[in-house]
């Protein structure tokens, strides 16, 4: 599984990309003429804090498993991995931004990523090696540890809330396991997440 990092703040200044205002003449056409103003407007976010894998990395590598022990996993996953996601406000230009917007807490949680579908019946993220060495019917399950190992959606229900520390990193702590999520047949089994923090 990888971990792609995306930060979010709710309290936003909009800059302007363009304005622009179109009126077109010409001799060819006759009559009066209408125009209109045409207004766009964006914003280029920078990362308040530093979000990553807690000990370095991307990747949380599971150690393999068989077909039967996967085939049992109906409800609760086997072979589970810790791992921690650390969001880190210490740095002096995280703790400038953070008071400069009055930003107070933050909210963390783990989306699928783009080419990774949740599974309907199970929550899992699917597997994407669709290869043909790709397993069958198996999906990764992740759960919450801070919150009594809740199974994960990948929606915004998961949601963390911590109040902001600016003096040591802020860790949202989860597991992933194997779970069936339909005929298991052996092969290799991946699948990427993403953690989304917001600022509050």
């Amino acid at each position: 599984m990888v971990l792609d990092i995306y930060h979010q703040g709710k309290k936003m200044k909009k800059f302007t990309i363009a304005a622009i205002a179109m009126a077109f003449a010409g001799s060819a056409f006759a009559g009066d003429q209408d125009s209109a103003d045409i207004h766009f407007a964006g914003e280029v976010q920078t990362n308040i804090c530093t979000a990553a894998l807690l000990g370095g990395g991307t990747s949380v590598q599971l150690d393999p498993t068989d077909v039967k022990t996967v085939s049992a996993a109906t409800t609760d996953s086997v072979m589970k991995k810790d791992f921690t996601v650390s969001l880190d406000c210490t740095a002096q230009g995280s703790k400038d931004k953070i008071t400069g917007a009055s930003y107070a807490t933050v909210t963390g949680y783990l989306a699928a990523a783009k080419g990774t579908a949740v599974n309907a019946s199970t929550s899992a993220l699917d597997n994407t090696d669709v290869s043909a060495a790709g397993a069958q019917g198996v999906g990764f399950q992740v759960q919450n540890k801070d919150s009594s190992n809740a199974v994960q959606t990948f929606t915004t229900a998961d949601r963390q809330a911590k109040v902001i520390d600016t003096a040591a990193p802020m860790l949202f702590n989860y597991n992933v396991g194997y779970l069936k999520t339909g005929t298991v047949s052996g092969g290799l089994v991946a699948a990427d997440a993403m953690f989304i923090a917001t600022y509050q």
